[in-house]
């Protein structure tokens, strides 16, 4: 059955990604160092406003294609952007996205992608519009700061920040499932303008540039916000009101096509891992019996395990930004979890030739299961700069997290062992979630947790399944830190 469910998410996810450009054109390119995607509707004609579009930290060009989506067609010439350390640009962000120095490299590279919008012969370059998310969002509200020309600014979870005056024609939304600062960051940032400005409500004239409005988008929280169908309707409906072109046609809003597809993509991945590994590796007919630690204390050495990891995860460093705490967090909990599961037999015997192929296979399917959607639906997959070295010591600490985790698994019935693996994850999210509240890491943990989360239950589906066909420990340590890592080091910012 999941394997026939599996196929038919793939179809249909497949399906979906292929129709999602249909009527755009796209050209991609690299200008001064920065990446640049430029969007259009294929029946578009003579000159068009343009909008350049930044994502947040954390995230890429790809990750906003959404917006490029929805205002292509409806008549804009869109530029995605991928931001220093973000994506395919493999220059540094300094300071985590915070600091005067950030800025600097923020704007230097938003300017590029302007700059290179207006250069474009069916651009017309009176009219830019910009709208941006989170990091970006407070990237185009200082660069709208300091150039009047442009138009209209969208700026989506900000935060708390003052919006000068100087920026024309402001449109703030947040997500009402967000963090209270966010959700307050929009509506002060219209009273700093309007003090009787409320949520909802439009203040000033978009013909003068002095236009207001804050919406909060009911039900979504941070990375929810840019998949909202009311968001992408606001957005598209104010700038047209900033361009004079509130008669423009607005098309149906397919936000969801492209990343929905991608994750229908992932899914399939997850639902077919299991017969692939069943015809790879066989299901054996001996079953040897394993010692096993006991379940009151599997428990108490996941979380003990999770425990330990935090107050040392501060001393990994790598050149991405929570990659190399989140690396040393995996890698201590699994060795702590080793130690208390020392007694278990649960590596098995030798390697055999078959079950190294196995492996590889299996490593080469996760890493395309996972790479291949999200390329071509929400993320930039393809490690680039720093990331490529930094995978090996990520995939390391996962592994080694892995394999504790199957320690403390190892020999118990299949209920069981699916029990003793979800508090493991559950323990270890826990952690990071507590470690990033009482600082011991980024506050950034917090925002990424959903991707964690994720990749936890992706993993333990097939670890699962890999014990289902009794697999060894070390197959499901070497597929399992894959799939942790290479999400991370993708998705991680140069800094």
């Amino acid at each position: 059955m999941a394997l026939v469910v599996g196929v038919l998410c793939a179809v249909v996810g497949g399906v979906g990604v292929l129709a999602a450009d249909a009527g755009l054109r796209r050209r991609a390119s690299v200008v001064d160092g920065v990446p640049v995607e430029i969007v259009r509707g294929s029946g578009a004609s003579g000159q068009v406003p343009g909008v350049v579009v930044a994502h947040g930290l954390g995230a890429s060009g790809r990750l906003m294609r959404g917006f490029a989506d929805t205002l292509a067609r409806r008549g804009y010439a869109v530029a995605l952007v991928d931001l220093a350390g973000h994506g395919a640009n493999t220059r540094r962000l300094p300071g985590n996205g915070d600091g005067p120095a950030a800025d600097a490299r923020l704007d230097r590279d938003l300017d590029v992608a302007v700059t290179h919008l207006r250069a474009v012969p069916w651009v017309d370059g009176e009219r830019i519009g910009l709208v941006g998310h989170s990091l970006g969002a407070a990237a185009v509200i200082r660069y709208g700061a300091a150039h009047p020309s442009i138009g209209a600014t969208v700026a989506i979870s900000q935060g708390v920040m003052a919006v000068p005056a100087a920026v024309r024609n402001v449109l703030l939304v947040a997500g009402g499932l967000e963090f209270p600062a966010y959700r307050d960051g929009a509506v002060q940032a219209l009273r700093n303008v309007y003090p009787e400005g409320r949520p909802e409500a439009t203040y000033g004239d978009p013909r003068d540039g002095t236009a207001r409005r804050a919406v909060i988008v009911a039900g979504v929280e941070h990375v929810g916000v840019l998949f909202s169908a009311r968001t992408h309707r606001e957005t598209g409906a104010w700038l047209d009101a900033a361009f004079g072109r509130r008669s423009a046609p607005v098309p149906d809003v397919r936000v969801v096509q492209r990343a929905g597809s991608a994750l229908l993509l992932h899914l399939a991945a997850v639902l077919t891992f299991g017969a692939i590994a069943s015809a790879l590796l066989g299901r054996p007919s001996d079953v040897r019996a394993r010692r096993r630690v006991p379940v009151r204390l599997a428990l108490v050495a996941a979380a003990f395990a999770a425990g330990v990891a935090v107050p040392v995860m501060g001393f990994f460093h790598l050149p991405l930004a929570v990659a190399g705490p989140l690396a040393g967090f995996f890698g201590v909990a699994g060795v702590v979890a080793l130690v208390c599961a020392r007694d278990a037999g649960f590596l098995g015997e030798r390697p055999r030739a078959r079950t190294v192929a196995a492996a590889a296979v299996l490593v080469v399917w996760t890493v395309v299961s996972f790479a291949v959607p999200a390329q071509l639906g929400w993320a930039h997959a393809v490690p680039v700069g720093p990331r490529m070295w930094a995978l090996v010591p990520i995939t390391v600490g996962a592994a080694l997290y892995c394999l504790g985790v199957e320690a403390l698994c190892a020999g118990h019935e299949r209920t069981t062992a699916i029990g003793v693996h979800a508090w493991a994850a559950m323990a270890a999210l826990a952690a990071l979630l507590a470690a990033a509240l009482v600082g011991a890491v980024s506050s950034f943990v917090l925002l990424v947790s959903p991707l964690i989360a994720g990749l936890l239950v992706w993993q333990g589906v097939q670890a699962a399944a890999l014990r289902a066909v009794r697999a060894p420990a070390w197959v499901t340590a070497l597929v399992g830190g894959v799939l942790l890592a290479w999400p991370l080091a993708v998705t991680m910012p140069i800094v």
